[in-house]
């Protein structure tokens, strides 16, 4: 085992001793409140991509996925998305919003660096976006220059709910 490998190990440890055991700064353990505060709401999503659900269709071999977080409390979406086999370099990376995944929707998150084939982002979401993304009316589409409207595409899905 390297070096790098026991030092990381020791950090998750410690910080599994302090999340089961919590310390205040003073070095007195914390009591724990018997009704403790309402924690933040946090969402899973996740999306699966490829060619047969983009518009138009395609029988492109390309495919990826996408998982994303979204914390209601803060209103920060994060994900990360990755494409495998695309015609060409991405020439943008993008969630839709639409009333219906085989509509064309108006985009409203854009990722960086879509030429890449690991995208990661975060994004503060309005109440609108966020009603939206909730709802189920989210998709991710990659785009080429030889499919300019979508070569991957895959329907933004609710995975999980945590901290109820």
């Amino acid at each position: 085992m390297s070096s790098s490998q026991r030092r990381f190990i020791f950090v998750v440890g410690l910080a599994l001793l302090l999340v089961a055991n919590p310390v205040s700064a003073s070095g007195r353990k914390k009591e724990l409140r018997s009704s403790p505060e309402p924690l933040a709401k946090v969402y899973l999503f996740k999306a699966d991509l490829d060619g047969a659900i983009a518009l138009p269709g395609n029988s492109e071999p390309a495919s990826g996925d996408v998982a994303a977080t979204y914390d209601a409390e803060t209103h920060v979406l994060r994900f990360n998305a990755r494409f495998l086999n695309l015609s060409g370099p991405a020439t943008n990376a993008k969630f839709f919003s639409a009333a219906a995944i085989d509509r064309v929707g108006w985009a409203t998150v854009a990722a960086a660096r879509p030429d890449a084939r690991l995208v990661t982002g975060t994004a503060w979401l309005d109440q609108e976006e966020e009603q939206e993304l909730l709802a189920g009316r989210w998709y991710f589409n990659v785009a080429t220059e030889k499919h300019p409207n979508g070569e991957i595409r895959g329907a933004v899905r609710l995975v999980n709910k945590t901290n109820e």
